[in-house]
């Protein structure tokens, strides 16, 4: 078992389906805060994230007419040269984001791991739910059918009589 397995085991051991969904929605949050923050400063640089000042956002928009005006690039050199990342505007609204290939791949990779962190964390709340389902009192399909009133041989022939368009 993988070490992300054993943390996601510990995770939902002894506890309920809504406390489980809690916890992970927590856990998104602050994955998401990190991720925003990453973006926002680059990675390397030991920044704290409450020094970010309007300022330093403003700086990184960049209107779409620049790039018509001579200044791209200038722009294009400073992402790739430098790491920056900057927020193009259409209409005074953010439409695209352009960051360096190296940020770019960073961040699909990492995209990545926390889509195989949830995928696991999924399998273990749907075994946890197949486990309490088990534990449950459950019959069989056939004696449901005659619980109701019917035989397997009759719902057959119902069946049959059918169309499926």
């Amino acid at each position: 078992m993988c070490g992300l397995a054993k943390i996601g085991e510990s995770l939902c051991y002894g506890r309920d389906e809504n406390t489980i969904i809690k916890i992970l929605m927590k856990i998104l949050m602050k994955v998401l805060h990190i991720i925003i923050a990453w973006h926002i400063i680059r990675a390397d640089r030991e920044v704290d994230i409450m020094s970010v000042t309007l300022l330093d956002l403003t700086e990184r928009l960049v209107p779409i007419s620049d790039f018509s005006q001579g200044k791209a690039g200038k722009i294009f050199n400073d992402v790739a040269e430098n790491n920056n990342e900057y927020i193009v505007l259409k209409n005074n609204q953010p439409t695209a984001v352009l960051l360096s290939v190296k940020e770019y791949r960073e961040t699909q990779e990492k995209v990545a791991k926390l889509d195989e962190i949830l995928e696991k964390v999924e399998n273990i709340r749907l075994l946890k739910l197949a486990e309490s389902r088990a534990k449950d009192n459950t019959s069989s399909f056939e004696s449901f059918v005659n619980e109701q009133g019917f035989s397997m041989e009759e719902l057959e022939k119902i069946s049959e009589s059918v169309e499926i368009e």
